[in-house]
């Protein structure tokens, strides 16, 4: 029997966005401990992922906590370059997520604003658009799974001193106790403590953000499903589908729209028979995400 090689660059780089994606504030010794893999490999590898600009590990809050009730997505045909259109719709602040994708649509967006009169500002912002030839919207009725699955809580539950930190975690989830103290005017200690209150509560999410095919660590499929009788007894059933890191219950088109991640496409593949097989579902459709050219959650905390 040969000894194991030693794991491929590639591989770890994909293990530790996994745990990253789960603990964005994982400490460097437990995350070399988990790993089995030596701490200044870890340190090198994690720098490296963090300095590459596909990488962000970010602090993320239900859109409901901070006020944002109305929220959809986009579907964008184009009529010029879908980069060029791409980054013109990414331009607007109520637009955090841009994708590039496969299929009839080259180009998706995701609107999150406070109430319906300022979302139909944004999707009539959005088809003013040089380059925009035609939309479809999808409403959002119920946000199940969003990216780094925070808990929606009430505004009122959140002081003054916790949305400051919150402020700062948006732009950094490993910043140190020391810079979070500093930013929100308070001790480190103060800081640490709420910080893991509102972790431990579910109000934020730490984890990391990373664009699709970067560095071979994921693959991303969209899927929007069209359901007979009630969504809300189908749409347990298809959060607990490997791999499904996002899921709403929508107006429009589909019923359900979700998107599934994994290391390999046929993985997505048996995810999506799995879906198509369950009982309540009438028809499956879906598209690859080509490239990510936004994913920016964080919104003013007022």
């Amino acid at each position: 029997m040969t000894a194991p090689g030693p794991i491929g660059i590639h591989h770890l780089d994909a293990r530790i966005l996994d745990h990253l994606r789960r603990d964005g504030r994982i400490g460097r010794n437990e995350l070399s401990a988990r790993l089995g893999v030596s701490r200044p490999t870890v340190s090198k590898r994690l720098d490296a992922l963090l300095e590459s600009g596909h990488t962000r590990v970010v602090g993320i809050v239900h859109p409901a906590t901070v006020g944002l009730e109305a929220l959809a997505h986009v579907s964008i045909s184009v009529e010029q370059p879908v980069r060029q259109v791409a980054a013109r719709v990414a331009a607007l602040p109520e637009v955090p997520y841009v994708s590039l994708i496969s299929g009839r649509y080259p180009l998706i967006a995701e609107i999150r604003c406070g109430d319906a009169a300022e979302l139909a500002g944004a999707l009539d912002r959005i088809r003013s658009i040089d380059g925009v030839r035609d939309t479809n919207t999808l409403y959002y009725s119920d946000l199940m799974i969003d990216a780094g699955q925070p808990q929606k809580v009430a505004a009122a539950t959140l002081d003054a001193l916790d949305r400051r930190l919150l402020a700062r975690l948006q732009e950094d989830g490993r910043a140190s106790y020391a810079v979070l103290a500093a930013a929100a005017d308070t001790t480190p200690g103060t800081a640490r403590m709420r910080v893991l209150r509102l972790i431990d509560e579910g109000i934020v999410r730490i984890g990391a953000l990373f664009a699709p095919g970067h560095g071979d660590a994921e693959v991303a499929v969209g899927f929007g499903v069209r359901a007979s009788g009630r969504v809300s007894g189908l749409s347990p059933l298809v959060a607990e589908l490997p791999g499904v890191r996002f899921l709403a219950a929508t107006i429009g088109r589909f019923d359900l729209l979700g998107t599934i991640y994994a290391p390999r496409l046929d993985e997505v593949v048996s995810a999506l028979d799995r879906l198509r097989a369950l009982r309540p579902v009438l028809e499956v459709d879906n598209w690859v995400h080509l490239d990510l050219m936004k994913e920016q959650y964080g919104v003013p905390m007022r």
